[in-house]
């Protein structure tokens, strides 16, 4: 006769298991339902899961010519890396379709916990891909498509309450207005707040951006600044900070560099250096202080400022995602200063943005409801596709 575990063991053994493990596991029993929906269960799995979890590389409106996708077409392909066998590590991709309307052109794209935001000329959507969740946010007839963005969180107190999500929204670029607005909104009130003279701001679009821990940060000159510098938004105090370059960085030529953040294993600011000058790529981490990690030789044709990502797999390789203008090339490097590509994906045409950092998540979007859904005039509705993926968005008349 089998034994039964005591529900604490079951519990302890599922914060363990991967997210989109779970998600499938809600239909066994209604007891595994309930939990895997509490708060505190998610904090709990999101805390053991750091740097666990398989990552991804988010792209937007990318028409791929690969024999990985079922679908010529798709708005959205999220690149991994499966290392199943170590000698020949392959891609791992997953297509999702958010939006399937024309007219909603997604600009571009942040990521906290599994949650994306979608940033579009009028409009702003939260979406999380694997619970097949999205809500749209209203941020004014403005085009807001050339503010720079971030998500992010305060920690609760209370286990038994889940992470309260914010947005951080700022404009970018050269300014009359010497007074830079910075809009913060919280997800689970639906309430902007505004803030003057907090941020002198950036002079252009930021290259990079990344959340850690809640905390959303950016790479970028700002104003009165000769160089580069790292700033990051704490939500907890509603003010700027700042994070100086690691040495190889600081005082460099922005045409001779490009500058890329990341999280190194769920709980490390990361950062990639690559300069065309020594024709290295550096990896720097931080800790108490910046640490190189690694230097690999630059791959072929892979100066592209600003439309590299990059993130760490589970045994310490490096999966860099580079984008042209017409193809991403995806590399696989180590520590033996060796860099393979592992392939070529074609695109149609020139897309905006640059990849994303994705990890997939048991978080719930703030606010989805029927109620936040009739607020912001639109609604989501779900369409089933052979992975699984895909919503489709209707506005109301």
């Amino acid at each position: 006769m089998a034994m039964e575990l005591p529900f604490d063991l079951v519990e302890e053994i599922l914060s363990w298991v991967p997210s989109k493990s779970l998600e499938r596991f809600r239909c066994t029993c209604k007891q595994w339902e309930t939990l895997i929906s509490e708060p505190r269960f998610i904090n709990k799995h999101l805390s053991n899961m750091r740097g666990r979890e398989e990552q991804f590389t988010v792209f937007n409106d990318v028409t791929l010519v690969s024999h990985f996708t079922d679908s010529s077409t798709v708005s959205c392909v999220c690149v991994g890396i499966d290392f199943d066998d170590l000698n020949e590590p392959r891609l791992n991709m997953h297509d999702f379709e958010p939006l399937l309307s024309s007219s909603l052109l997604v600009k571009n794209m942040y990521h906290c916990d599994g949650l994306l935001l979608y940033v579009m000329r009028t409009h702003l959507l939260v979406l999380n891909p694997l619970l097949k969740q999205g809500r749209w946010i209203k941020c004014g007839k403005a085009d807001h498509s050339l503010d720079a963005y971030g998500l992010g969180y305060i920690s609760s107190n209370q286990p038994s309450c889940g992470n309260d999500y914010k947005m951080v929204r700022f404009r970018c670029g050269r300014s009359k207005d010497s007074s830079i607005k910075v809009y913060v909104y919280e997800l689970k009130s639906d309430y902007w707040k505004v803030f003057d003279n907090i941020f002198d701001g950036f002079l252009e679009w930021p290259e990079s951006n990344v959340c850690l821990r809640g905390t959303p940060y950016w790479i970028g000159y700002v104003k009165g600044r000769t160089c580069k510098t790292i700033e990051s938004f704490d939500f907890s105090k509603e003010r700027f900070e700042t994070l100086f370059l690691p040495p190889s960085a600081i005082g460099s030529s922005r045409l001779d560099n490009s500058l890329s953040l990341g999280v190194f294993r769920g709980d490390k600011l990361s950062i990639l250096h690559e300069s065309r000058v020594t024709g290295k790529i550096q990896l720097w981490v931080m800790k108490k202080h910046w640490s190189k990690l690694m230097t690999i030789s630059t791959p072929e044709s892979s100066m592209f400022p600003r439309y590299s990502s990059y993130f760490i797999e589970k045994n310490g390789k490096l999966v860099l995602s580079i984008r042209g203008i017409n193809y991403i090339k995806v590399y696989i490097a180590g520590k033996d200063d060796e860099c393979q590509n592992v392939e070529n994906l074609c695109m149609d045409h020139l897309t905006s943005g640059s990849g994303c950092y994705y990890i997939p998540s048991l978080v719930p979007v703030p606010g989805f409801d029927d109620e936040a859904k009739r607020r912001s005039g639109f609604v989501l509705k779900k369409e089933i596709y052979d992975n699984g993926l895909g919503f489709k968005a209707q506005e109301l008349s």
